[in-house]
């Protein structure tokens, strides 16, 4: 019952095509790395609405995973996002293997493992990816260095060792990235450097998509990166943001809603 999670991606030139990329020609590197996770969180939205909009079971199976979201265009949350991209690295030939995290937003108590990233070997050295989190998180990969400060597409971040294998990624704000240590940072999440299988994260997923208690069940969370900030969209009010100027709309019809799904996130949903 588990083997779709391990089939190759359908297609990759499709998938490439997705991304507005070309297939990788010469040696992998940091940088094409970075190109690949700039451009996924750009075309591909984080987006929660089978679950919400549908009531629909999350299947994680390659074949499933491309369908939706290179064949029908739309998104996906982060045990769907990570795991295509996941083995698109792979198959790339990146060094690549699928993490366990949790998120660190303050919501009064400690948050279950209940997200996925991708830790990334290359050149001896260890880098967290991360193209399925609906939040502020850099366009690019992020060496495992205690203490990093890194400032991606403006925004400042910085990397923290913690108690055996975990890590910590804090966001510092806007722009520079000597901010961090400020009374305006924000823990973003927490995340093990220690490779996980493929099946780890059924059950969980099935928690995240099915439980009463999960944040997925309970409003819609869309967000995509542009090219100048994001746009997003949390319960009923749509944000796009510009250089780190917000300007928020309340959706107040069905029509708006799928308007705005349509014109800033690439999204056309079939009728409920």
């Amino acid at each position: 019952m588990y083997e779709e999670l391990y089939q190759p991606i359908p297609d990759r030139a499709r998938y490439w095509d997705r991304l507005g990329m070309d297939e990788p020609a010469g040696p992998l590197d940091a940088e094409t790395l970075d190109r690949m996770i700039a451009a996924h969180q750009r075309a591909i939205p984080f987006e929660n609405l089978d679950i919400v909009d549908f009531g629909r079971t999350i299947d994680l199976g390659m074949p499933a995973l491309f369908d939706k979201m290179i064949a029908r265009r739309r998104g996906g949350y982060c045990f769907e996002l990570n795991a295509l991209f996941c083995m698109l690295l792979a198959e790339t030939g990146f060094d690549a293997a699928p993490c366990f995290a949790r998120s660190l937003k303050n919501r009064g108590y400690t948050q279950p493992i209940a997200h996925r990233g991708t830790i990334v070997s290359l050149d001896g050295e260890k880098l967290f990816c991360d193209v399925g989190y609906g939040g502020p998180m850099p366009a690019c990969a992020l060496p495992l260095e205690d203490g990093l400060r890194i400032v991606s597409c403006g925004q400042a971040f910085r990397m923290d060792r913690q108690d055996g294998p975990w890590w910590k990624l804090t966001y510092c704000g806007r722009e520079d990235a000597k901010a961090c240590g400020s009374d305006a940072e924000e823990a973003v999440m927490a995340f093990m450097d220690l490779p996980q299988d493929e099946v780890d994260f059924v059950p969980l997923s099935h928690f995240c998509s099915t439980h009463p208690d999960s944040v997925f069940t309970q409003w819609r969370n869309v967000n995509r990166r542009t090219d100048d900030g994001s746009v997003s969209i949390v319960g009923d009010v749509f944000t796009k943001t510009v250089h780190g100027e917000k300007k928020r709309v309340t959706i107040e019809s069905e029509a708006q809603y799928r308007t705005i799904l349509e014109k800033d996130f690439g999204i056309e949903l079939p009728g409920r």
